[in-house]
This record gives structure tokens, C-alpha cells and sequence, in this order.
């Protein structure tokens, strides 16, 4: 193993004295420190409001979450997929939150809250434990803990997922430094065993036996074992990581998850990643103008894509240099690269550039270079290490006032998508996230007014046209305007049933059953569950005399 002393910025393999880092009361301060500051930055999530951006999905109109624990929603959680994913650990705390405290939007946000203090607790004492480096470790827990880019896993409901995978990720790789230390067959297991829970609350860590690699290398010091033996050893996590990689792909892409390259061409796809990649690093250092959603732009510049490039190459080709004097800078920069790679839009879920939430794991090694380059030798001053003790506790607190007041964003749908609009007037998911909230708050015309601002920016998105024409057709009772909008969004989107049952819904109440029957018959054809397309099946063949 590697130990590391707080006196000294280089790092050293002493494979004859794997000895982990002895916990003693300094430490519990800090544990008690990272966890106090951290409930410090997001308590105000206690009184926030559920979101009809996926929480509604995921909880609210979820009959499976709504009843809570039993037997029947276990196993619907466990053999089921849900929203393009199967996560049945992240359904079964939604469930449990509802056992407990009902359909609680405080509690809902609390458990999330509470998951994320362990996560940051978790990785103080897993650096702490492979490095020794108390007050290194620290930094990187308190960046995790407070960074503005981590407020959408925890404030954000339906990412409880993200913080759940997490939170076992941790656990899996804490789990394999005693594994290394002394391996055995029950600690190799229980490694494996968390990697699995940590899959089924999200398939992010796909990437943790990579990640297991760079962590032999630095800090636990385990390339004098053999990198043959050390990949050997990884195979059963690699086997794993595969069949879940595929499995979520051909789920999401049944469920029509994942964006077809009609939509999104490759090649806007692979100019995205670049820079995308960059893009993460800056929001790192300035955290700016952040939101729920990033619209990908239509076409990249390619001197954008090309410096982008550059930049990555460049210091791809210095970690991989600089690996021996400097291992820190290899594993740190290539943990996340690494981990970034199922999120990164090559498979593109969804229509967005880059997300917040996506940062949640791959940060952590942008935060462990950040640490370990700090000074910290003898040969340091006490002033300069005072100084430096000044500067880490300043970025911690300007990072800690930024994630509060991002916080404070996602206190309901309305703040949500209006601070999306002021950091990006042409966002119009969040156009039409507006509109679609107005429509459940019953006001017609502010929904109407957002869906139509929606379309103008985003005139291919066939979501905002399918909800415009719910809203003419069921509240405003204008079929003939309700149906122009059904028409293009069946056009944009054939595969929406929603659509063609809007289409049938038009036509029956334009008192056109006849021609209504074929759209709420092929509403049923695409989505066999549509119990409003059958009964309006049913109502308009009664009507016909069919």
C-alpha cells in the first residue's frame, strides 16, 4: 500500500507495511465537521416541494411507490424496468419513505440529504484510509460535500439514484482497501457484493473495476503484485459491468430512452464529448450559470471541438509522463475520464449537452489532484502552511455559499425553470417545463404562452406540441387548433401514443368518431397499457355504431 504523510507531497509504495491509517479523535472531529457543514448547505431541502420534472414519475404518479413496502411492489421493483433504467434499490427508499412518512416532499428530500452526508463522510474515510492524509482527505470530502455541481443529485428528488450508487460505490471501493491490505475470499465478496448493490441503484459505476485499477497503482501501491494478477482479479467486476452496460442500452433504447441519431447526428454526438469534457473542468473551478438543463447546441464550432481536443491530449500526455513523480495527477485525472464515459453522450439518453448530476462520482478525482498538490512538506513554513490552510478553508466556504444558494433553486417547479430561462433565455426544456406545470395548476393561457415559446425556439421537440394540444383540446375546448398540434407532433415523434390518442381525442370531439377509431386503435398498438386510449377506443366505436 501507499502511505502518504501530511508532511510530504510525494507518495511511496511500501508493499511490506500495509498498514491502514488509524482513526483516532482528529478524525472523528472532521467526520463531525464534513457532516455538520453539510446539513449546513442543503437543509433548507426539508421544506422544497416535489418536482413534475421526473419526480412526479418516480414517485407521485408511481401507484408502486405510492403504496409502499409489500411483497407485489418488491418484486415489480426488482423485475421491472422504470423510466429507461432499472434501479430497484433507488424505488424500494423511494417506497420506504412512503411507508414511513407518506408522500412527504420533505422527507423525500431529507433521505436524500442524508445519503449525500454519508457519501462525503464515506470519502474522508476511504482517503484517509488509503493515504494518510488526514487533512488532504478532508478537502477533497468537504469539495464533494458543498461543490455547487453536486446540488442536483441531492436536491433533485429523482436523483436519489445518483446518491444511492454512490453511497455503495464508496462502500465497494473502502471495502477493497482492506481487500488489499490482506486479501481473502469473504472480504472479495463483500467488495463484489457492493459493487452490485451499487448497479442496482444506477448504472453509473459501471467503470469501478477501472477505477479499482488506478487505485492499485495510487495510492494503494499494488503494481509490485503483478498487473497481470491485479486485472485477473478484477474479471468477475469487469463481467458484471458488461452484461449491465448492455442490458441498460437495449432497456433504454426499448423504452425509448435513448435519442436515434435522427434526432442527434454522431456527429454532434462526438464534438460534444471534447468539449463537454472541458466544459466540466471550468464549471469545477467556476461553477457559474448552472441548470437543470444544458440544450445541445445544433452545430459546434469546430475550433471549439479542436481546442477542446488539444487541451484533453495535452493533459492526457502529462499524467501518463508525470506518473511516477507525480501518481496522483494519473489516477485523479484518469478517474475522471474514466467514470465520466457512460454519461458522456456517445449513447445519448435524453436531449441534454452535459448535466450537473453527472459529476457526482467523476469529480472526486479532479478533487483528490486539487488535494495532494497542495504543500504540505517540512520543509514548508508554519506561515506558508498557515496560509494555505487559509486559502483550502476559503475555497470551502466560497463553494459552500454558491451550493446554498443554488440550493435554494430547486425549491419548487416555477423558481426551477425560471432560473434555467435567466441563465439561458433559449433553454426550452425549461419552456416547457413551465408549461406543463401550468397545465397541472390549471392556467391555460400561461401554459399555452410557455408551450408556444417552447416550440419557437425548439420547433423539432414534439413533447411541448403533444402538451399544447392537450391543453386547446381539454381546457381551452379548441379541437380544431388542439388537432393541427397532434399532427406535427405524430410527424416529429410516430412513436408517441400520447399523440395519435390526441389525435383520436380531437377528432371525437369535432364529432368525427368514425375517424377517430384508427388513432385510439394505434395508440393501443404502441403502448397496449394506454387504459385512456382504450376507453376512448371504446367510447368513439359506440358512438361510430361500430
Amino acid at each position: 500500500m501507499v502511505k502518504h504523510n501530511e508532511n510530504n507531497t510525494r507518495t511511496h509504495a511500501n508493499p511490506q507495511s500495509a498498514v491502514l491509517a488509524a482513526f483516532g479523535l482528529s478524525d472523528m472531529f472532521i467526520m463531525a465537521l464534513i457532516a455538520a457543514i453539510t446539513v449546513f448547505v442543503f437543509s433548507d431541502v426539508r421544506n422544497f416541494e416535489l418536482l413534475n420534472y421526473d419526480d412526479n414519475v418516480h414517485i407521485t404518479i408511481n401507484t408502486h411507490v405510492t403504496t409502499g413496502l409489500n411483497m407485489d411492489n418488491l418484486l415489480w421493483a426488482l423485475t421491472n424496468s422504470h423510466d429507461g433504467n432499472w434501479y430497484p434499490l433507488t424505488l424500494l427508499t423511494y417506497m420506504g419513505t412512503v411507508q414511513f412518512f407518506g408522500v412527504n416532499p420533505g422527507a423525500h428530500h431529507l433521505v436524500g440529504l442524508v445519503i449525500h452526508v454519508l457519501n462525503s463522510v464515506l470519502l474522508f474515510i476511504l482517503f484517509r484510509a488509503m493515504t494518510g492524509a488526514r487533512w488532504r482527505s478532508a478537502f477533497i470530502a468537504l469539495l464533494f460535500a458543498v461543490h455547487p455541481m453536486h446540488v442536483e443529485s441531492v436536491a433533485w428528488v429523482a436523483e436519489r439514484k445518483d446518491v444511492l450508487s454512490a453511497f455503495f460505490g464508496f462502500l465497494a471501493m473502502l471495502a477493497y482497501v482492506y481487500y488489499a491490505e490482506r486479501p481473502s475470499v469473504m472480504k472479495y465478496l463483500g467488495v463484489l457484493l457492493c459493487f452490485i448493490l451499487s448497479l442496482m441503484s444506477k448504472p453509473m459505476l459501471v467503470t469501478l473495476p477501472f477505477v479499482l485499477l488506478l487505485l492499485d497503482f495510487w495510492p494503494l501501491g499494488r503494481l509490485y503484485q503483478g498487473a497481470r494478477r491485479l486485472v485477473i482479479e478484477k474479471i468477475p467486476f469487469l463481467l458484471l459491468s458488461a452484461a449491465v452496460s448492455v442490458i441498460t442500452v437495449q432497456t433504454q433504447k426499448s423504452l425509448g430512452a435513448v435519442v436515434s441519431l435522427e434526432h442527434l447526428p454522431l456527429k454532434i454526438r462526438l464534438e460534444n464529448i471534447p468539449l463537454s469534457y472541458v466544459k466540466y473542468v471550468v464549471k469545477m473551478f467556476i461553477p457559474d450559470k448552472l441548470a437543470f438543463f444544458y440544450p445541445i447546441p445544433d452545430a459546434i464550432p469546430v475550433w471549439q471541438v479542436g481546442i477542446s481536443l488539444a487541451v484533453l491530449l495535452l493533459i492526457c500526455a502529462f499524467a501518463i509522463v508525470m506518473a511516477r513523480r507525480l501518481p496522483y495527477v494519473f489516477t485523479g485525472w484518469f478517474w475522471y475520464m474514466g467514470t465520466l464515459v457512460p454519461v458522456i453522450g456517445l449513447v445519448q439518453v435524453g436531449l441534454q449537452a452535459m448535466a450537473d448530476r453527472y459529476t457526482y462520482i467523476p469529480y472526486v478525482g479532479l478533487f483528490a489532484i486539487a488535494a495532494m498538490a497542495l504543500p504540505g512538506s517540512i520543509a514548508v513554513s508554519h506561515r506558508r502552511k498557515t496560509i494555505i490552510a487559509i486559502a483550502a478553508s476559503a475555497v470551502i466556504i466560497l463553494c459552500a455559499a454558491r451550493a446554498k444558494a443554488q440550493v435554494n433553486h430547486w425549491q419548487d417547479p416555477v423558481t426551477l425553470y425560471r432560473h434555467a430561462i435567466e441563465v439561458d433565455g433559449d433553454n426550452y426544456m425549461a419552456y416547457y417545463g413551465l408549461g406543463t406545470f401550468y397545465v397541472s395548476e390549471g392556467k391555460p393561457n400561461e401554459a399555452v404562452t410557455a408551450l408556444k415559446k417552447s416550440i419557437l425556439i425548439r420547433p423539432t421537440y414534439a413533447k411541448p406540441y403533444i402538451n399544447l394540444g392537450m391543453v386547446l383540446l381539454f381546457q381551452l375546448q379548441r379541437p380544431e387548433e388542439a388537432i393541427a398540434y397532434f399532427y406535427k407532433a405524430v410527424e416529429l415523434d410516430p412513436s408517441s401514443a400520447n399523440a395519435h390518442n390526441g389525435i383520436g381525442a380531437s377528432l371525437a370531439m369535432l364529432k368525427r368518431p368514425h375517424e377517430a377509431v384508427p388513432y385510439f386503435e394505434r395508440a393501443l398498438e404502441l403502448d397496449p397499457g394506454y387504459d385512456l386510449a382504450r376507453s376512448n377506443l371504446a367510447r368513439a366505436r359506440g358512438e361510430a355504431g361500430l
